[in-house]
């Protein structure tokens, strides 16, 4: 059975018993691993094609592009609106804009926590990586007996690690209704026990991770920040700077910046934790390749700039860089580095504070491997909070704690738990560093043969080696334990979305898990199995809303009026005409934004759409949005669809909504101000004579809303979007009534009413509706 009809089955089977038993069965009955398909594109009937090669499956799905075999060249294809697959032996910070911009990732060097793979993952982008059969020279890709050049398209499956020639099909399985609820559910059993976090670096992250349903940020890598076309100078100037002055203007630049980046990502986590790790890796990947400056200095080729910067490489070389100068024994040698990161977090979190929100900071020393680092390190933020003084960055704003990555770390951790407030395992360099593995290196060239030899029952970068990594967690975890009952601890390497790996560190006691933004939903439903299995929650004791807010209509009919609107899986019949309204209803709509909007996300419409030029796309957000082309095409569809009579018909009960939408205005209003001043949200009796107003409204319009349609079927999706935010604005989730961009009562009553504005053809302005 597909995954989205057991979750389905599943869902309404514990509906119709209506016990927590039931929901705590339904719970165990899908496997984690499984959600994967339902969140990525799969690859349609490809069991016939032979694969031109295998990689290593690093950011699943699977996508389809024309050769690219620089930065330059996939944005270029972007911005032409050609699906682009970047081609490279391994990517650098130097090729962060081109990923962003391409549809896929193929090196053929590399491994599952390389460069490639953590930011694919992150955005959500497919990869393959460790193609060892992939070679490049100039505008040529040979893999195997294949030869391909720049512009030939070929296929990735992110999923599997096949690379095949050519354009293959590609089908998206959208995630039911009931996921939600599942997934409700599984948060309810976790509650109290372990919080299920994303690793995200951005604001676009952030946001992706909360939307994902993470209860934080577990991994904030800070050198991602760096990367950026704009950013990445700075960098190289505090790199190059050969005096104290220059090195000064270089970090107050690098702080500037941090501030603002920081501001975003604390803001889209608001009220939530926020694992900021200070800068981690070695100066030199900062700089371009040595070997590519090299060869520009043979043939001449190096400005003034260039031949600096092949200098600071070479003298920043080191053999084994990854076990070198970096974390915190680079802040040591390099002073002002870390200070610099820390007063950017502490004024960021002051503006937000000083904007009415709530920043919850946790300052993250890297590569520790003594009590001493720590110590100095802990100094440093105590040091820059006595310097800006502000009085809401106490303790319990921003907390110190460490990376346990290395076997010292964890066989220490008793000792370093004396200077910190929390600890954050990091699986992958753990792993690294125990098996003396180079990660980058073995993933593609050993571990395969060492896997069908039988000597390594899995790649221990995919599932967590349980009895050697995993028992130093296990030393690690209670030696803290035991010196500091109340630190916390958390596990931030991608074995957090694995399920197994994720129950075995769930059974050892950890706080929260980590992964990437798009494994969020597969981590929670692993950490409540694994809950229950290890008996960390008992099955009789959680509290679990049988009865909560539905994902779908349990006991609707599979077809509304007129046979447009299933009501029972909440999924549309979903034709070109209706995509694009959502296009022009909603502006830039990611996947989720189509789910909530159709109960679908229609990747194959969507993708001719984009080849046709009516729609583009932004791969690196997943984000759609129309192209002026789109917009007329739109306009002519919608007028030869929508007759005059079907406007007059809706005329009547749109007044009716007008009516209402005047006082949402003022209630919205009034939740967002009080006596003039923004509200702080102190008064619990203001606040919920608010939410009682919200709910009377929702009432009120409910009969409107039946009425519209009544006239159009596909209207009566809103009903239950609307329904589902004022419960949860009625169960304490306040960014649910005018939050933005979050399935918010006010985003999805303002959709209803843009909706309602194009399918009448009325000009908002000559209404007055703003």
């Amino acid at each position: 059975m597909p995954v989205s009809e057991a979750i389905v089955a599943a869902v309404r089977e514990a509906r119709a018993a209506g016990t927590v038993d039931a929901a705590v069965t339904a719970v165990r009955a899908i496997a984690p691993e499984a959600l994967a398909e339902l969140f990525h594109a799969s690859l349609a009937g490809s069991d016939d094609v032979p694969p031109l090669t295998t990689g290593l499956a690093a950011s699943p799905g699977a996508a389809v592009g024309r050769i690219v075999l620089s930065a330059d060249a996939a944005v270029a294809a972007a911005d032409a609106g050609e699906p682009a697959m970047l081609v490279r032996p391994e990517t650098t910070p130097d090729d962060v804009v081109g990923m962003q911009a391409a549809r896929g990732i193929l090196t053929s060097r590399g491994g599952l926590v390389s460069h490639a793979a953590v930011v694919a993952r992150g955005w959500g982008i497919p990869a393959v990586v460790g193609a060892t059969e992939v070679g490049i020279d100039g505008d040529t890709v040979r893999i195997g007996d294949t030869t391909l050049r720049a512009g030939d398209r070929i296929t990735i499956d992110g999923s599997t690690g096949h690379v095949y020639a050519g354009a293959l099909a590609t089908v998206a399985s959208a995630p039911p209704a009931e996921l939600d609820v599942l997934l409700r559910w599984a948060d309810e059993i976790a509650a109290a026990h372990v919080e299920v976090r994303a690793n995200a670096d951005t604001e676009g992250d952030a946001t992706v991770g909360r939307r994902m349903g993470a209860r934080g940020i577990g991994l904030c890598r800070t050198e991602h920040m760096f990367l950026s076309h704009d950013r990445l100078p700075i960098m190289r100037r505090f790199i190059l700077a050969h005096d104290a002055a220059a090195e000064a203007a270089a970090l107050s630049e690098l702080e500037s910046a941090q501030t603002h980046d920081f501001e975003r990502v604390l803001d889209a986590m608001d009220g939530l934790p926020v694992t900021v790790r200070l800068l981690d890796p070695p100066l030199h990947e900062f700089l371009p390749d040595i070997d590519d400056l090299a060869a520009r200095e043979a043939r001449g080729e190096l400005d003034g700039d260039g031949r600096a910067e092949l200098t600071a490489a070479r003298r920043l070389h080191e053999t084994n860089p990854m076990i070198g100068t970096r974390g915190v024994r680079l802040a040591l040698v390099r002073s002002g580095l870390y200070q610099m990161q820390v007063r950017a977090l502490c004024t960021a979190a002051a503006g937000l504070f000083a904007a009415g929100k709530r920043p919850h900071v946790e300052i993250m020393v890297p590569l520790v491997v003594d009590p001493e680092e720590l110590r100095i390190a802990r100094g440093w933020v105590r040091d820059v909070l006595d310097e800006i003084g502000h009085p809401e960055l106490s303790s319990t704003v921003i907390t110190v704690g460490a990376m346990i990555e290395t076997p010292r770390a964890a066989l220490l951790a008793g000792a370093l738990a004396d200077h910190a407030d929390f600890f954050s395992i990091g699986t992958n360099d753990l792993t690294q560093m125990t098996y003396a593995f180079s990660r980058d290196d073995v993933e593609a060239r050993l571990l395969p043969a060492y896997q069908a030899m039988g000597i390594l029952p899995a790649n221990p970068f995919a599932v967590l080696d349980q009895q050697g990594v995993g028992e130093l967690v296990r030393i690690g975890h209670d030696a803290a334990r035991r010196a500091k009952p109340t630190i916390k601890i958390g596990v931030c390497g991608e074995h957090a979305g694995d399920p197994s790996s994720a129950a075995f560190l769930v059974g050892q006691g950890v706080d929260s898990v980590s992964c990437s933004p798009f494994r969020v939903p597969l981590a929670r439903l692993a950490v409540a199995q694994a809950l229950l299995a290890c008996g960390r929650a008992d099955p009789t004791q959680v509290h679990v809303d049988v009865t909560g807010p539905d994902g779908a209509t349990d006991d609707a009919d599979d077809s509304g009026a007129n046979g447009t609107d299933r009501a029972a899986d909440g999924v549309l019949d979903v034709d070109e005409t209706l995509v694009l309204h959502v296009l022009r209803v909603r502006g830039f709509v990611t996947a989720a934004g189509f789910q909530a909007s159709l109960g679908t996300h229609p990747s194959d419409l969507l993708d001719d759409l984009a080849e046709r030029g009516l729609v583009r796309h932004i791969p690196a957000r997943e984000m759609y949005a129309l192209l002026p082309a789109g917009r007329e095409h739109h306009a002519a569809l919608l007028g030869a669809q929508t007759a005059v009579d079907l406007r007059a018909r809706l005329a009547g009960d749109y007044a009716r909504f007008l009516d209402v939408n005047e006082r949402f205005k003022q209630l919205c209003t009034d939740w967002q101000v009080r006596n003039g001043e923004p509200n702080d949200h102190a008064d619990a009796d203001y606040d919920r004579g608010c939410i009682e107003r919200l709910a009377a409204l929702h009432a009120e319009a409910a009969p409107v809303i039946a009425a519209l349609a009544g006239v159009l079927p596909r209207l009566e999706r809103y009903t239950a979007r609307l329904a589902a935010a004022a419960d949860r604005v009625a169960r304490g989730e306040s960014k649910r009534f005018t939050g933005v961009m979050c399935e918010s009562f006010h985003d999805v009553w303002m959709e209803l009413h843009e909706d309602l504005i194009v399918l009448q053809g009325i000009d908002r302005t000559a209404e007055g509706s703003f």
